[in-house]
């Protein structure tokens, strides 16, 4: 996952080894498995799992370099400091890019410099990212971006399918679908909110027939901008509040 060459810190080929030998203890449980398949299961997701779990060990380390000999001495007795580092390599090995993994070490790198009641408490925001997959956290990001009407082209830079009519074909209405789980998703675990616009008091928004809820745009939530600031990807609208500080 590195243009680097291999690095002469034994985590590749330790890390691999060990990973190597899980999966061919996986394969020789499933008789069947054979081929393809234990070639996949016994070489390829080992080793690509390796390969992702040393880049994170590797970004992991450069940035506590970085920290103070106090906190680095403080860290080797914290242990849910140690979790949380442990998690970021549970999150990295199932990363499928190296951007994935630098969100999960920037959070986690934020999560070594708090208190340890702060660590306990940040690692929820590291849990959240680890159950969202990555185009769910691009739809969190273009949320982010334009919120405030920062960034209007932000979704632009989403695979956003076009909203299904009564002449779509049915692979244009899955993708729609498809792409509304994520949107989902992301409002059930908070990190959206729902807008109703300006309702008086004692008025109900308007009901739309068509999707069975009340008339309303998703915005980002203070949670999803959060924990979008947790992996270094800030919203404008947090840039520009900070920098008016």
């Amino acid at each position: 996952m590195t243009n680097d060459g291999p690095l002469r810190d034994g985590l590749d080929d330790d890390w691999r080894d060990r990973l190597i030998a899980i999966g061919k203890g996986v394969v020789g449980a499933v008789p069947v498995a054979g081929g393809l398949v234990a070639e996949i299961v016994g070489m390829v997701i080992p080793g690509q799992r390796a390969d992702r779990v040393a880049v994170y060990l590797r970004t992991l380390t450069s940035r506590l370099d970085d920290l103070t000999a106090d906190v680095r001495t403080e860290l080797m007795e914290n242990p849910e400091k140690i979790d949380l580092i442990e998690e970021g390599g549970f999150q990295s090995a199932r990363a499928t890019s190296r951007e994935r993994i630098d969100q999960i070490v920037e959070a986690v790198v934020r999560g070594i410099n708090e208190d340890d009641a702060e660590v306990v408490r940040r690692k929820r925001l590291l849990h959240t990212l680890g159950a969202l997959d990555e185009d769910e956290v691009n739809i969190l990001n273009a949320y982010g971006r334009t919120y405030g009407g920062a960034d209007r082209m932000a979704f632009e830079k989403v695979n956003r399918p076009d909203p299904p009519h009564m002449q779509s074909p049915p692979s244009a209405i899955d993708r729609n679908v498809l792409y509304e789980i994520g949107k989902t998703r992301l409002f059930n675990l908070g990190l959206l909110k729902k807008n109703f616009g300006n309702v008086k008091a004692g008025e109900t928004p308007e009901f739309d027939t068509r999707t069975g809820d009340f008339k309303h745009n998703l915005e980002i939530s203070h949670l999803g901008r959060m924990l979008l600031l947790e992996i270094g990807l800030e919203t404008p609208f947090d840039s520009q509040r900070n920098d008016n500080r």
